[in-house]
């Protein structure tokens, strides 16, 4: 078959194939597929339409696949990626179920069912069995289906709705470069980008249309960071005292290691450690962009702290520990982990966070606390992990999340006791984020 677009395809199609067939055959970051499709100054509104349908289409690939019908599972690689991406065209709204049904016509004959795709819902409402009508309505694996119902049981439905939905976009004024975050929308409306203020986390902004956030003058002066605003609110929890030194253990890309570095001021040290170079190497460069001089980059393995980072463990006053996790409630930016997760994988990080506590809570020194974040909304990585860590270790002691934040911030973000940092998509418009403080008794 000719898989050149035919001159009345529209202008995504291509690209969204190919980020689909990336995904599919080789398991690429659809982030990174889409980003090669376009060059350097390319048109911002076509890599962000781009985005939006491959990411759907991911998305929504099983309940896409179950509407186009058994004869999907015939198409080799690359036809199977363009039967799901002109579904999603349908889907949004972009193509008529004829024109995709003649746009196919370039990649295969086979017939498959353009016009259920408007009326999928409906047809998966049908499904005889409970569980398989779960996972094909909302496109998930019938284990997570499984997995939610269990964990969320009447609340499942509408869990499994919010993480089909597209995120917020989401951004931390960097108050090292700017006074507030009023000041930055007001630079960012200068330039035609409408914001609204978050509303939980002191800093965040909410980016109100498509606008190009990274062309702009404040961009590149690092007057902010793209950051979830549950994410922001981790930062917040973790409270560094002033001046004081605050290890994050399991840093990642540094988001929550840039925003403790403002609140700081630039005083105090901020130790940003993650076994991974790259993420270290872009963390330094993001940090240099933002002005934030006290914070410093570690590599570490995987089963150890290196003597110089284990030193300034015991030193420090906060250690952050956002621990590898499920990254259940963060499936609306990642929507290809729904497909990547394995049942395993939940015992594994089960493992890896008992041991990560573990090692910090014999690190730490008197009156200095942890924080215990994921982004998951799972009680079995979350609140059951703090109780098993509790009666592990004796020395360390709870602390509300109401007496650090204050009762007012604290109620609309924590459990129903004050306790912990309770975020979920349907509730809060942010990520699904869990955090618990430690602190070791005096």
């Amino acid at each position: 078959m000719n898989h050149d677009a035919p001159i009345d395809a529209p202008f995504w199609l291509l690209p969204v194939v190919h980020v689909l067939d990336q995904w599919m055959g080789r398991g690429a970051s659809p982030r990174e597929a889409v980003a090669a499709q376009f060059e350097r100054g390319a048109p911002s509104e076509d890599r962000v339409a781009v985005s939006r349908i491959a990411y759907a289409a991911i998305r929504k690939d099983r309940q896409l696949a179950f509407a186009l019908g058994a004869a999907v599972d015939e198409l080799d690689r690359n036809g199977r990626a363009a039967a799901i991406a002109l579904a999603e065209g349908v889907s949004c709204g972009e193509l008529a179920p004829d024109e995709a049904r003649e746009l196919f016509l370039r990649w295969s004959a086979i017939q498959l069912g353009w016009d259920d795709v408007l009326r999928v819902e409906s047809a998966a409402k049908r499904i005889p069995d409970a569980m398989q009508r779960f996972a094909v309505l909302h496109s998930l694996p019938d284990w997570v289906a499984a997995l939610l119902v269990d964990e969320f049981g009447d609340e499942a439905e509408v869990v499994a709705r919010s993480l089909a939905q597209e995120p917020p976009r989401a951004i931390r004024a960097n108050t090292l470069k700017v006074k507030d975050r009023g000041e930055l929308a007001t630079k960012l409306a200068d330039v035609g980008i409408s914001t609204t203020f978050g509303r939980y986390a002191k800093d965040a902004l909410l980016v109100t249309d498509q606008s190009s956030l990274f062309e702009t003058e404040a961009f590149r002066l690092g007057m902010f960071e793209q950051q979830d605003e549950g994410s922001q609110l981790i930062a917040l929890v973790t409270a560094p005292p002033p001046r004081g030194r605050v290890f994050d253990a399991c840093a990642g890309s540094g988001g929550k290691s840039l925003a403790l570095a403002a609140l700081l001021n630039n005083k105090g040290r901020v130790l940003a450690a993650d076994v991974h170079k790259g993420r270290m190497d872009g963390l330094a460069l993001r940090a240099a962009r933002a002005g934030a001089f006290n914070l410093e980059c570690a590599i570490v393995p995987e089963d150890d702290w290196p003597q110089h980072v284990a030193a300034f463990a015991v030193s420090c006053d906060r250690i952050l520990l956002d621990v590898p996790c499920s990254g259940i409630g963060s499936w609306r930016r990642r929507p290809e982990a729904r497909w990547m997760l394995e049942p395993r994988d939940i015992d594994s990080l089960l493992r890896t966070q008992a041991m990560l506590l573990d090692r910090a809570a014999h690190a730490l020194k008197p009156g200095a606390r942890i924080i215990y974040a994921t982004c998951t909304v799972l009680r079995r990585e979350n609140e059951a992990q703090v109780e098993a860590a509790l009666a592990r270790h004796p020395s360390l002691e709870l602390v509300r999340i109401a007496e650090i934040l204050g009762k007012a911030i604290a109620m609309p973000i924590a459990d129903p006791t004050g306790t912990f940092v309770s975020l979920r998509p349907d509730r809060h418009q942010a990520d699904g984020f869990f955090a618990a403080v430690l602190r070791k008794k005096r």
